[in-house]
Formats: C-alpha cells, sequence, structure tokens
C-alpha cells in the first residue's frame, strides 16, 4: 500500500480525496473482504529535532492503520521506514506533515532521518513495535 502524505491545506483535499474513494469503492460492495482498514488510525505526533525523534518509539498491533503527524523543530529532516516502504520529508519550520500507512505484518521496524540534518544523522533512529493481532 502506498502511503498518503499531507502537505498544507492542497495536499490534505488529495488526500481526503482518496480515502473518499476507497471508501465509495468499499460501500458498492467491492474491497469488501477487508482490504479498506475501517477502525480509525492509531495517531502519533512525532517531532524531528537534531538528533532525535521523540518520540523514539511507537506501539501498534498488525493490522493497524498508523497516521504519523511529523513536525521538524529546527532544519529539513525525514522520516523513513525502509521495510514498510514508509518515506516522508519533514519540511523546516514546524509545519506538520502527515503520512498514514498500513502496519500489515508483525515485526520491529527501524525508522530513521532520511534526509541529511548535520554530523549526528547517523545516529537520527528510532523503531516501530508491531505486536501480532491477538486471535
Amino acid at each position: 500500500m502506498v502511503p498518503w502524505v499531507t502537505v498544507g491545506t492542497h495536499a490534505k483535499r488529495i488526500r481526503t480525496l482518496s480515502v473518499a474513494t476507497l471508501l465509495a469503492v468499499g460501500a458498492a460492495g467491492m474491497g469488501s473482504s477487508g482490504d479498506v482498514p475501517t477502525a480509525p488510525p492509531r495517531s502519533f505526533e512525532v517531532t524531528a529535532s537534531r538528533f532525535k525523534f521523540e518520540p523514539a518509539m511507537l506501539e501498534v498491533t498488525e493490522g493497524d492503520r498508523v497516521r504519523l503527524i511529523l513536525r521538524s523543530t529546527d532544519t529539513e529532516h525525514g522520516l523513513e521506514i525502509k521495510k514498510l516502504k514508509v518515506k516522508v520529508a519533514v519540511p523546516e519550520g514546524g509545519d506538520p506533515v502527515t503520512v498514514d500507512f498500513v502496519a500489515d505484518k508483525a515485526g520491529t521496524y527501524e525508522f530513521k532521518c532520511s534526509e541529511y540534518c548535520g554530523s549526528g544523522h547517523g545516529r537520527m533512529k528510532g523503531r516501530l513495535v508491531v505486536a501480532p493481532r491477538a486471535e
């Protein structure tokens, strides 16, 4: 699944249209096999600053839709979770950037800054822990 990215009002309209389209498809009976997650997303506000993410550990359950609302307190940063194909730039200035994705497989995933931000860039990391869904 390709993550949705929101930057400013214009992009929100695009994301809203995407969600509305998915809901319309589900309402029409297509994709009713569970392709479109219906639960509200697990939402996290994440702050990026030299050279850390806060919080640096996020915990969700397998199958959860995840929404990250990212802000930078200083320079341009990025957030990448390679194994989940999530990558987003976080601009300087504090404007929020939102990325949505589905944590579809249990495991521990490293996320890191994907935009060079100075000498401590390499240690700017965090973890997303996806717990197995209880049966």
